[in-house]
């Protein structure tokens, strides 16, 4: 009979603020969303399809952020959600602003085209040609809405005008931003040791033989029917142990009745369950079994 053992309270360390963050995390995040935009932008000549395209934008910038957290091991997370709410503007706004600065470069180049064919008695045509579009970003884009937004898609093509046209690209920014809030938050659910600065990760993995895993359940007073095919585990720490260890077992497509997702574990636990991995992976299998880590 196994000596019962429970789980820890759950680590709840959070990165520190730092200067560094601060000035070189999150511009860099948000240069990744400017980055993101230019990409956007000239992709959206030939491929964009309707809402799928800024979901996609979306993705990738919250699957970015994310990388960029565990790379540079930033666990604040007040400032990861700032750059989010950053970058997400950055890459919606920069696209806007990027069409913007190709119809501006495109009304010089009439002009200078103009210039070079016509007499100078063109310039008023010249002036009202481009009094629009370098009025400003906010003037460019209020003419755009008045001209109309063509919006093509299986069902059709519909031209939407005015507030419509201001309301279409509300949506493609929110459409943008629930994705990348959506990795983000999946991306803080994994733990961060404060003391170490470093997240958590999976440290050791495998298969387990029935009575192996029958013996952890035991060990945490989980249903013992569950161990009949086998187990997989997983350990999980921060880099140097500083903090609970996490542990958890899944038993395959059974469902894991009166069991938790992980249990933290202090070093004196941590080791109990070590003890029964080892032995796990010494014992003699028979063929056909799953291997142990």
């Amino acid at each position: 009979m196994e000596a019962r053992i429970h789980q820890t309270d759950p680590p709840t360390g959070c990165g520190r603020w730092t200067w560094w963050a601060w000035c070189l995390w999150l511009p860099g995040c948000v240069g990744f969303g400017a980055l993101l935009a230019w990409v956007a932008f000239e992709v959206g000549h030939y491929f964009a399809p309707l809402l799928v395209y800024p979901l996609m934008i979306g993705f990738v910038l919250g699957a970015a952020i994310v990388a960029l957290m565990r790379i540079s091991r930033m666990g604040h997370r007040p400032t990861a959600w700032l750059a989010v709410g950053f970058s997400v503007a950055v890459a919606v706004v920069g696209q806007h602003y990027l069409s913007y600065r190709s119809a501006l470069d495109e009304a010089q180049r009439r002009e200078e085209a103009i210039l070079h064919h016509a007499s100078v008695a063109a310039d008023d045509l010249i002036v009202g040609e481009l009094a629009p579009v370098s009025a400003g970003l906010g003037d460019y884009l209020q003419r755009q809405a008045d001209e109309g937004r063509t919006i093509r898609s299986v069902l059709g093509t519909y031209t939407l005008h005015g507030s419509m046209v201001w309301l279409s690209w509300a949506l493609d920014g929110l459409l943008v931003l629930l994705p990348a809030v959506a990795m983000v938050a999946f991306g803080l659910r994994r733990p961060f040791c404060g003391q170490c600065g470093s997240w958590y990760a999976t440290r050791r993995a495998g298969q387990l033989d029935a009575r192996s895993a029958g013996r952890l359940a035991e060990l945490f007073e989980w249903p013992l029917e569950n161990a009949v095919h086998g187990a997989h585990f997983r350990l999980m720490s921060c880099d140097r142990g500083c903090t609970p260890t996490g542990f958890s077992l899944s038993w395959g497509e059974l469902p894991a009745a009166g069991q938790p997702g992980v249990v933290w574990l202090d070093d004196a636990r941590r080791n109990r369950v070590v003890e029964i991995l080892d032995q796990a992976c010494k014992q003699p299998r028979n063929p056909g079994s799953p291997p142990n880590a």
